[in-house]
């Protein structure tokens, strides 16, 4: 019983401890951390598009960062498993996304970025687009993700 007892208050005194310590998400989205006035995105308007979009949520018209993007997409469309009479029954699709971050002084931050990802082939040619085209859509979820998380880390460490 006095075990129980002594057990609860460690619980106690430890989440009062952690409740005012100051923690802070290293990835959390400040509304006015950055003013994107330009993306300029050279490649496949089906990836260009919603990646864009995704990356102006994080523009902020209120922010002193001014900053500039550059992206160079280049989609690439390989064979990854092949059946015994030599047709395609796994495709891998790979972007890559280079990245140029400019601020008003013209200082300029680069990465590149790669993500991948397979579909399979179906009977249905309209099912196999179906495969690529959301294969299509997670990778450039992950694009913009990856994209937004190192441009807000730029910005806050520059």
């Amino acid at each position: 019983m006095i075990k129980k007892k002594i057990k609860i208050l460690y619980i106690c005194v430890l989440l009062i401890s952690l409740t005012s310590c100051g923690f802070k998400k290293i990835n959390q989205i400040d509304n006015n951390t950055i003013y994107i006035q330009n993306i300029n995105i050279i490649g496949e308007p089906s990836i260009a598009y919603p990646l864009k979009n995704n990356i102006l949520l994080i523009s902020s018209n209120n922010s002193d960062n001014k900053y500039d993007l550059k992206i160079k997409i280049q989609k690439k469309r390989t064979d990854k498993i092949k059946d015994k009479a030599g047709r395609v029954t796994r495709y891998n699709l790979s972007v890559t996304a280079d990245l140029q971050l400019i601020n008003i002084n013209n200082k300029i931050i680069s990465k590149t970025f790669v993500k991948d990802s397979d579909y399979e082939v179906a009977k249905i040619h309209s099912k196999t687009i179906n495969n690529q085209n959301n294969a299509t859509r997670n990778i450039v979820q992950q694009l913009a993700e990856d994209i937004i998380y190192f441009v807000t880390l730029s910005v806050r460490n520059k």
